[in-house]
């Protein structure tokens, strides 16, 4: 069942921001922009919200999403969570070795999650080897830093795992080239998976967008002796950043909230 949710913040008496989920209902039917309008009119007419009080709407980057607040004459802005999660994606699959390098490390963290006899043992070497017991963390698609997790867990359990493949049987193994490959994959996401964090909180605001996205331009532009290998991938994200962030300081709603911050 498809849900849409209203969620409201705004600055009370003594300029603290405040923060609320209004209304939840079950959106059926077919996902049209006209639907959509439709039903964001009805729940702020549930909420006597008239439509001079919307600042801005943030929503999704689909695009019957984007027209539907045209057509309810709400102003809106794109989440930029969703567009990170969009770049990254473009990234992580632009790269053969990369993406090779990836599903085998969701293999070696599909055959623990699946085995707990596996887990145990694996639990057991961390023990002997002075490490702490953690679990390798699982991706999902629909989440781009949990693969970042997923790198991490793996990188941080690399020795265990060294030894529990000399004793047991893994579905498929990391090459030194790919355990290389995934270090400089986290190094290059790190800046995102940061970004991704601050604009996922309750705490952000429009004005951290223009400053982050120009930090990671930057960032991605800048040519060292570890892009060995991810060259492409690196290029991708630097092209997909420019693209999908290409109006962002022609966003009055961005640029205006960039200028008034007194950060």
């Amino acid at each position: 069942m498809s849900l849409l949710s209203l969620t409201v913040q705004w600055i009370d008496d003594n300029f603290s921001l405040r923060h609320a989920t209004l209304q939840a209902k079950p959106f059926r039917g077919s996902h049209t922009s006209k639907a959509i309008a439709d039903a964001f009119d009805g729940m702020l007419q549930t909420w006597c919200i008239p439509k001079t009080s919307v600042h801005v709407v943030l929503r999704d980057n689909a695009r019957n999403m984007i027209k539907g607040m045209n057509d309810a004459g709400l102003p809106s802005l794109p989440c930029a969570a969703h567009t990170l999660q969009l770049v990254v994606h473009e990234g992580l699959l632009s790269q053969r070795s990369v993406a090779d390098a990836l599903a085998i490390g969701r293999k070696i963290v599909g055959h623990f999650k699946h085995s707990p006899l596996a887990y145990s043992c694996l639990e057991d070497i961390q023990l002997e080897i002075g490490q702490p017991a953690k679990r390798l963390q699982q991706d999902v698609q629909t989440r781009w830093n949990s693969t970042f997790y997923m790198i991490q867990s793996l990188i941080e359990q690399k020795r265990a795992l060294g030894v529990f493949v000399s004793e047991h049987e893994l579905p498929d193994n990391l090459t030194a080239h790919q355990w290389a490959l995934l270090e400089k994959v986290v190094t290059v996401l790190g800046p995102f998976e940061e970004l991704t964090r601050k604009v996922s909180s309750s705490e952000a605001m429009a004005a951290d967008v223009i400053p982050a996205v120009t930090v990671l331009q930057r960032f991605l532009s800048r040519e060292t002796d570890d892009d060995h290998g991810i060259k492409t991938m690196k290029g991708t994200l630097a092209a997909a950043v420019r693209r999908r962030f290409s109006d962002v300081e022609e966003q009055p709603l961005y640029s205006i909230a960039t200028l008034l911050d007194p950060r």
